[in-house]
């Protein structure tokens, strides 16, 4: 018999992006073996990751003045306990950052030391090769950020946090209930002013009090912090609850799909039931979808500033979606940063879809602030998915 437990910790990186130095922890276990780790430990009852995380930041290296950043994925092994018994655990890591360097590390735990180090030291020193890759990922969140710079936003960490906390215990009625994160706010993207900030939950019933009151929760977080935030419920078939149409049951198929890669459980310690993560089978659809949103959007006037960014926006969105289904369907192991979608997509037969993706990338690590270089580039957006449907459907022809 296998013991499985599940864990959460950090990768905490400092503020300046110009140099960002990184935590680590020398610890000397009871066998006497030293290693150098991040914080991290397992979740206490009806804790969620994201929780248990902080909670083991805290705790293990004295640091409270830390800040959501982004989702790291999972890191899952096998092991032999100290008693013997084969044993199998699943991590969430998430990056945290901070603006404090002054850390107390748990001496009772064995930890000796605390570490601030630059990136390719850190990579060194870490005694697991596994966790090697987690850095990896931080690291590629980290030097994303500092090309222009980006900084970490506040706002995020703030609007996530209190949302997490005020659902735990909303729903803590539904066993089987989750709330996730998903999007730019996962992946380690979000641009502030640009990007929204997007929550699902499942195994909720979306008519129930508590369906209610997580919706007043994320609307009222997204009030108070100044940011554009909204929730989204999954059915028992993996689409959307409110049955908007094909477009958010797609969007909601590959978010609950990615749980544990770049959708975080923030409430909750239980992921989507089976029945709730359908293949994505048809591409070829699925991105006609995103074309005649695309369509439509630009057909529409808009003379304000602000809806002349928002149709933008949205458009370039389903570009990014469009990219996302081909790499979620080819290679679903992938990350789903707009980087990490270009350079899966490198030998994509068409080469619009790929360009016009590095494009807005750039946009957006660029700040995102110019309404008519979005606009140009949103433009370019219907050809392109014209030219990914065709593919597809030619793909599939007998």
């Amino acid at each position: 018999m296998i013991r499985r437990s599940a864990s959460a910790g950090a990768v905490v990186v400092t503020d300046d992006l110009s140099s960002p130095q990184i935590l680590l922890l020398d610890q000397v276990r009871k066998t006497g073996e030293r290693q150098t780790v991040a914080p991290k430990g397992r979740l206490e009852s009806g804790e969620a990751p994201l929780q248990a995380a902080r909670r083991e930041v805290a705790e293990e290296a004295g640091l409270t003045d830390t800040h959501y950043s982004a989702y790291l994925g999972q890191e899952a092994y096998t092991f032999t306990d100290n008693d013997g018994t084969p044993a199998a655990k699943i991590v969430d890591w998430f990056l945290f950052s901070t603006s404090t360097t002054t850390t107390t590390p748990a001496r009772d735990e064995g930890f000796v030391q605390a570490r601030w180090l630059e990136a390719s030291a850190a990579r060194q020193a870490a005694s697991h090769p596994q966790f090697q890759q987690v850095l990896d990922r931080a690291l590629a969140v980290v030097t994303w950020r500092a090309a222009n710079p980006l900084p970490f936003s506040r706002k995020l960490s703030y609007l996530v946090n209190q949302v997490a906390a005020e659902a735990e215990a909303v729903i803590a009625g539904y066993p089987d209930a989750g709330v996730g994160l998903c999007g730019s706010a996962a992946r380690g993207d979000f641009v502030e002013g640009w990007s929204d900030v997007d929550f699902i939950a499942w195994n909720l019933p979306p008519t129930s009090a508590a369906a209610t009151s997580l919706h007043e929760i994320v609307s009222e977080a997204a009030r108070r912090h100044g940011s554009r935030a909204s929730l989204h419920l999954a059915d028992s078939h993996g689409g959307d609850a409110r049955r908007l149409g094909p477009l958010y049951d797609m969007k909601m198929r590959v978010a609950l799909r990615r749980v544990g890669l770049d959708t975080a459980v923030i409430a909750g310690a239980t992921a989507p039931t089976p029945a709730a993560t359908s293949e994505l089978t048809d591409l070829a659809g699925d991105v006609g979808v995103l074309h005649e949103f695309a369509v439509a959007r630009l057909a529409a006037s808009h003379h304000a500033e602000s809806e002349r960014e928002d149709t933008a926006r949205r458009v370039l969105s389903v570009l990014s979606s469009a990219g996302r289904l081909l790499v979620a369907h080819r290679a679903p192991e992938v990350g789903l940063r707009l980087p990490e979608v270009v350079e899966a997509l490198r030998d994509w037969p068409g080469t619009e879809l790929r360009s016009l993706l590095g494009d807005y990338d750039a946009y957006r690590r660029a700040g995102a602030d110019d309404v008519a270089q979005a606009e140009r580039l949103a433009a370019r957006v219907p050809g392109a998915l014209v030219a990914v449907r065709s593919m597809l459907e030619e793909s599939a022809s007998p």
